[in-house]
């Protein structure tokens, strides 16, 4: 049986398209061997490899998207505002202004495991060490402190203390890490959901925005310049057009945009299926 390596990018709340997408597997009756994620990949990545369905992990977004936290929430008709007080938690400390830790709290209720020596399918997960200024691969201990880090954006979430590291978004050196995982598996199927085209405002974006943009222009340079070293076996370019990087409130649209993305997986990971039955040796298309 081959040994399949599924690598998540990257890419905040276009990530919820990995949920459609990651269907193809469950329709091709498939699991992959090997996963490995960054940003909101080391988060779909770690429901995936607990066990989680797709289907269960919609049920965790729609949850968040209807929770209803505050005494006046009432009172929100922001549909984004909404999803922004279920999941963010503000801090005063210095190094960020989200903990990230409500989030992470929320996934360890539905994913529960703790450790990645718990998981069903071993879970690589990219973080970057601040001090260090190097790429950290983490597969051993605290999986929840490691996801966490791995989406801990400079700027917006507070690093994560691990020992004598502390460790930022590992968006930073490897954004998709196919890489990673490429020795472990004899096919390698990598879903990049990063935008590589801003729609064109006529009014000046706010500095929310170009922050986010520039991170993601950075994050392109990486993959680009990796793709010309190697690649993987089939990259999935998802595509999902007009969702900022904290719009997890169009989740909806994500799920429809990503379908597309979904179908071209199915076909050529049947294909490929079929020449590892026939014999042949996995190409890279």
């Amino acid at each position: 049986m081959a040994r399949i390596g599924v690598a998540l990018g990257a890419g905040g709340a276009r990530g919820l398209a990995h949920i459609v997408i990651l269907q193809a597997f469950e329709e091709l009756g498939v699991k992959p061997s090997i996963i490995s994620g960054t940003g909101i990949g080391a988060v779909i990545g770690a429901g995936l490899a607990a066990g989680l369905s797709t289907k269960e992990m919609k049920d965790a977004v729609e949850e968040v998207r209807s929770s209803k936290p505050g005494r006046f929430w009432h009172i929100y008709d922001n549909v984004e505002l909404k999803f922004a007080i279920a999941l963010i938690d503000p801090t005063m400390e210095t190094g960020g202004l989200i903990k990230g830790e409500k989030f992470i709290h929320f996934l360890q209720t539905k994913i529960r495991t703790e450790r990645f020596e718990d998981l069903r399918i071993p879970l690589r997960v990219v973080a970057t060490n601040y001090w260090k200024r190097e790429q950290v691969i983490l597969s051993k201990g605290n999986l929840l402190a490691s996801v966490r880090a791995s989406y801990s954006m400079p700027g917006l979430f507070t690093p994560v203390k691990m020992g004598k590291d502390l460790l930022v978004d590992g968006g930073l050196m490897n954004p998709l890490p196919y890489d990673i995982i490429q020795p472990l598996c004899d096919l390698t199927v990598t879903i990049d959901i990063a935008v590589h085209e801003t729609v064109r405002r006529s009014q000046m974006p706010h500095a929310q925005e170009v922050l986010f943009s520039a991170f993601q222009v950075l994050q392109n340079s990486v993959v680009r310049e990796k793709l010309k070293r190697t690649q993987p076996n089939i990259l999935i370019n998802a595509n999902i057009k007009n969702v900022r990087a904290l719009e997890f409130s169009k989740a909806s649209s994500i799920y429809q945009q990503a379908i597309v993305a979904k179908e071209e997986l199915k076909r050529r990971l049947a294909r490929a299926l079929r020449e590892a039955d026939s014999g042949s040796t996995f190409s890279r298309f």
